[in-house]
């Protein structure tokens, strides 16, 4: 099972990584390890952070460690990329936006993600740039990039 996961987060990194680059300043929620991305995005001058709640990101070099839904943070960044839209409350915003979530009904999800559909509508987006699906053993990821 862990190499399903690495494989999934090699392919869904790959995608953001590219659309990442379009932009001076990227900022990743719910975004669990993705410290080699963010140094990569950085070392090519684009200011890259994240915000994650999870404690065991305390310490870890550009992460806040914050629910970006509940506490006060500063989400002011030309594009933000939410990695797991399932598991959160939608969040207000105006601007360009990279939009994940999946089918896989584990504990805790607030909304399972069953389209790019249901990801547009409940983030309220004004216009879709790309949509993708990224299926591997019956699981789904869907992917949206566009502004809200």
């Amino acid at each position: 099972m862990k190499s399903d996961t690495n494989y999934m987060n090699r392919q869904k990194m790959s995608l953001i990584s590219g659309k990442a680059t379009n932009y001076d300043s990227v900022l990743f929620l719910a975004c669990n390890d993705i410290r080699e991305t963010l140094y990569t995005l950085n070392a090519i001058e684009i200011d890259a952070r994240a915000i994650d709640y999870d404690p065991k990101f305390e310490d870890y070099d550009l992460y806040e460690c914050k629910d970006f839904v509940f506490d006060e943070v500063n989400l002011d960044a030309e594009l933000v990329v939410h990695m797991n839209c399932e598991k959160t409350f939608p969040f207000d915003r105006t601007g360009d936006v990279i939009l994940i979530g999946d089918d896989e009904h584990h504990n805790g999800d607030c909304k399972p993600i069953l389209s790019c559909n249901q990801l547009t509508y409940m983030y309220d987006v004004k216009e879709v740039y790309e949509e993708h699906v990224i299926e591997y053993h019956g699981k789904h990821y869907y992917i949206v990039w566009g502004r809200m």
